[in-house]
């Protein structure tokens, strides 16, 4: 059964695990909302939003949610109703942070009375701070990733793969940065919103939770700029290694040059060649050019030039 319910006094929290037909009725059933809000819960992915009514709140929030298969960072959207005395969350996909929540709520009396016995109001703000707090641990884990990926890139032999670990990083930061800068806006406006089951002595929790969700900002974006750097400082030794690379190839090419233009003029049936009937000369000329050619890559390498 996607709809499971807990009851506490007169406030009723209800959790839709998924949007099915089921679910669906339900809503159509026991609450008058919005045709637009039925609509938006039938689709997922739609972009983080608050809607004010008279009678209730619709709120559509993303949560940053870790995708071990592919290392992903992907926004799990948790559509809400709050009413007078109820609040609705409907899942899109599987969130065990929710659940488990949920589940502490309905079995532990303890939990239920401190978090449901007030306004529907506290309860949403108890369930946003609960699932935002789990994103910081995911963040410090993406912290730790990357200061591994920093110590590799500073190391003698860093692994050839490491640009393809930056760019997978990359990306989950500014997925991060995507997923969390509407949020702060959402929160604010709870801040700033007044119903009789959202009074203005919710307003510090509200805040608090910006102040929390400014905080994830600012370490978020300071990952980005240790990415940043730390691709600029690959692409140097790439280009560094390149450069050597070149080098190496140009001085081998240089110093054949003589050889070939040598081995080319007496390869050649030409009479008249200097020495050309003494192969001992000919031969002692290849080895001088020859132990030239080294002296000189000896000299260069020894003032560093190679």
């Amino acid at each position: 059964m996607s709809v499971k319910q807990i009851k506490q006094a007169d406030l009723t929290w209800t959790n839709i695990s998924s949007v099915n037909d089921e679910a669906l009725l339900f809503l159509k059933k026991n609450f008058k909302f919005h045709q637009l809000d039925i609509e938006d819960i039938k689709s997922e992915s739609q972009n983080p939003k608050l809607d004010t009514y008279k009678d209730y709140l619709f709120l559509v929030v993303h949560f940053p949610q870790w995708k071990d298969g592919n290392k992903r960072v992907l926004a799990h959207e948790i559509d809400i109703f709050v009413g007078p005395n109820y609040l609705i969350t409907i899942q899109h996909g599987k969130n065990k942070d929710i659940k488990d929540f949920f589940y502490k709520s309905m079995n532990n009396r303890k939990t239920r009375n401190e978090w449901i016995h007030k306004s529907s109001g506290y309860l949403l703000y108890k369930i946003l701070e609960e699932l935002f707090s789990q994103s910081r641990t995911m963040i410090d884990n993406l912290g730790k990733q990357i200061s591994n990926v920093e110590n590799e890139v500073f190391d003698d032999k860093p692994d050839k793969n490491i640009i393809h670990e930056l760019a997978i990083y990359r990306r989950n930061v500014l997925n991060l940065k995507r997923i969390l800068d509407p949020q702060r806006f959402i929160i604010s406006s709870l801040s700033n919103t007044r119903k009789t089951f959202l009074d203005e002595s919710l307003s510090p929790y509200f805040d608090d939770i910006k102040d929390f969700l400014d905080k994830l900002w600012v370490i978020v974006d300071t990952y980005k700029e240790i990415l940043e750097g730390l691709h600029i400082t690959v692409e140097s030794i790439i280009n560094q290694k390149t450069n050597k690379i070149i080098t190496l190839l140009t001085v081998i090419s240089v110093s054949l040059l003589p050889l070939t233009l040598l081995s080319g003029i007496y390869g050649m049936n030409i009479e008249g060649l200097p020495y050309a009937h003494s192969p001992a000369f000919v031969w002692g000329l290849f080895l001088a050019i020859t132990s030239f050619i080294l002296f000189l890559i000896f000299v260069m390498k020894k003032r560093k030039l190679l």
